[in-house]
């Protein structure tokens, strides 16, 4: 069967197949006519984020003028991107109808065909198709994006769930008076549940027993699938040992040199590999390094980077770890809520260390520091003084987030750290 026809039944698949009434997630798209381009690690719930989006888009229009192709079906892979024009072309022989309707395309997993951006590009500028397509890869797709689709395209970021929409999934609808009312028992049980357990959509809906397991998978296709697959990487034991040990050190520096230096004892290795898998893992958004805060960008080069992942429950199911870990779980929950927020934290080293600093649109700074007890170490609040003296008034917001602890003390907010995670 030729690639047209495949695709012929791929899409008729579609329209014959009731779609999903998935749960709803709370990202936010603009109305516009450019290319919307939807970044997010695998299993963070951006095929399904389609299909919230298809459900909508239907209550208007015939489910025809829709087309979803997902590019990860391997029956119609490999593919090259000259044979992408027949996904058009088989889309018109079926619905010939539909040659002067808006039609709504919705690509998903883009990023494993070779040139995708040419063909996106072709046909945004006929001006007759709204486009949405997805990818796992954010270096791939910034890369694609910036050079072909410039001005094309609007980008957003999908991450596992939120602590509200984690919330949402549990069936609990959050109120202004939540702290007050009795359902704030069972939210302070589900906060425990979320810094163990993540945020992956399917993981929230799932019984306790499979979760781990779930989660055991999600890492084994992160590697073989995401990484040794599209990079055709062959030391896959050192790739392993490598995620396993950032995953595991969420909240700790590390060092390059000071792991190579480690793991060369144990097996030959090169330095290049070992920078080439880091940028690898942090390409398809598993872990992330972030840079000391100074205004010197040799400082930043110099000295160590700090380890976050993409979710607590993907962590806590394949790290090696020998404690409940709860201070790291939390530290590492506030990073991702960070980036949700769009924001770009750094962490400061004087003394004493600040977790969090982010630079304000103004220049201003804010500062958090997290410590998930209700036991406040001398350390936490003298770290953030610190800051303040070193940077005077360009410090903003300076921020305690803790277990139960809520008051104000010398310029410090003390704040729950679920009530944070809420936006109360």
């Amino acid at each position: 069967m030729d690639k047209k026809e495949l695709f012929k039944y791929v899409i008729t698949e579609f329209h014959e197949t009731p779609v999903l009434d998935v749960k709803k997630r709370f990202l936010k798209m603009a109305e516009t006519d450019k290319v919307i381009s939807l970044i997010g690690s695998r299993r963070s719930g951006k095929t399904y984020y389609f299909y919230q989006i298809i459900n909508e888009i239907r209550k208007n229009i015939d489910i025809s003028q829709i087309m979803y192709i997902n590019f990860e079906d391997e029956r119609i892979l490999p593919l090259k991107a000259e044979e992408m024009n027949s996904i058009i072309e088989a889309y018109f022989e079926l619905y010939p109808e539909n040659i002067e309707m808006d039609i709504y395309l919705f690509f998903d997993e883009i990023q494993n065909i070779d040139g995708w951006e040419l063909f996106i590009r072709r046909l945004h500028d006929k001006k007759k198709f709204k486009i949405f397509v997805t990818g796992s890869s954010s270096k791939l797709l910034s890369k694609e994006i910036a050079t072909s689709l410039r001005g094309r395209t609007i980008t957003y970021n999908m991450y596992p769930l939120d602590f509200n929409e984690f919330l949402d999934f549990k069936g609990i609808k959050i109120t202004k008076n939540i702290e007050y009312e009795k359902i704030r028992y069972k939210v302070l049980k589900m906060f425990e549940t979320y810094l163990y357990d993540g945020g992956f959509p399917e993981v929230a809906i799932e019984k306790e027993e499979l979760r781990q397991k779930i989660l055991i998978n999600y890492f084994e296709m992160f590697i073989y699938k995401d990484l040794v697959e599209r990079y055709a990487i062959r030391n896959i034991t050192l790739l392993k040992k490598l995620a396993q040990f950032l995953i595991t050190n969420i909240g700790s520096g590390f060092s390059v040199n000071t792991y190579y230096n480690t793991i060369k004892k144990e097996m030959a290795v090169g330095k290049e590999t070992l920078m080439e898998y880091i940028s690898y893992l942090e390409d398809i958004g598993l872990i992330y390094l972030i840079p000391i805060f100074s205004h010197s960008l040799k400082k930043q080069q110099v000295n160590p980077r700090k380890i976050y992942c993409i979710d607590n429950g993907l962590r806590n199911a394949v790290a090696f770890k020998f404690s409940k870990d709860e201070g790291r779980l939390a530290e590492n929950l506030v990073f991702t809520e960070l980036i949700r927020r769009e924001k770009e934290p750094y962490y400061w080293k004087g003394k004493g260390e600040v977790d969090f600093v982010m630079k304000n649109k103004d220049g201003s700074l804010d500062a958090i520091n997290v410590s998930y007890t209700n036991e406040i170490e001398y350390r936490e609040t003298s770290a953030l003084k610190e800051l303040k003296n070193n940077f005077g008034d360009t410090v903003n917001e300076m921020i305690l987030l803790t277990k139960d602890i809520e008051k104000v003390e010398d310029n410090i907010k003390f704040i729950p750290l679920w009530k944070w995670m809420l936006h109360l």
